[in-house]
């Protein structure tokens, strides 16, 4: 797997396109997510489909420990178990994004670190919302982690949508991660038509 760290070093929000499911999914999701130096880290997830634990348990596989400050906003179905240090957050409803991002700003607002956060996934939230008003929340969402100096990846799978729609959601973000023929390609802003 890519270094995507070093490779995406100056982006701040990308866009994880893959397979819903992968395996190549699950490992640049975690790249993505777990910075170089764990240790002291704050992280946030938003999930439309896991639970907390699933999402603290990938963290741990691969640190061994769990980050310094956690949360988890559960979107939909229930928030199942709470793990222990670890803040949840539950939106009841798919289609309420205006509690989704305020939810998500609250969080923000209380942490002195900046956050790693996993957005997982647009795929499931364009299942509730037009595309309009995910662009629109999107955009809203992406200013929020930036004042945060927060660095984020948002999932999606560029299989079970139209290719107007995904570049549509594609202008938003800083650099796009996507699995290909060819392996993995990443292209930044600059290079993004």
């Amino acid at each position: 797997m890519t270094d995507l760290h070093s490779e995406l070093a100056d982006a701040r929000n990308v866009l994880l396109c893959a397979p819903s499911m992968s395996g190549g999914e699950a490992e640049a999701c975690t790249d993505l997510l777990i910075p170089s130096d764990p240790a002291g880290a704050t992280a946030l997830w938003v999930t439309f489909r896991g639970d907390a634990t699933d999402c603290v348990d990938q963290w741990v596989a691969e640190t061994d420990e769990r980050p310094a400050e956690a949360a988890v906003v559960v979107v939909g179905e229930s928030p199942g178990s709470r793990p222990d240090g670890v803040t949840v957050e539950h939106v009841s409803s798919p289609s309420d994004l205006t509690g989704l991002g305020i939810t998500i700003g609250e969080l923000l607002s209380e942490w002195e670190t900046p956050p790693v956060v996993c957005f997982d996934s647009l795929t499931a939230m364009l299942q509730y919302v037009d595309v309009e008003t995910a662009y629109e929340f999107l955009h809203a969402i992406t200013g929020q982690l930036y004042a945060a100096d927060a660095r984020a990846h948002f999932h999606i799978d560029p299989t079970a949508h139209d290719r107007t729609t995904v570049d549509s959601i594609t202008s938003l973000f800083d650099a796009v991660v996507e699995f290909g023929d060819d392996g993995l390609e990443t292209r930044k802003r600059h290079l993004l038509q």
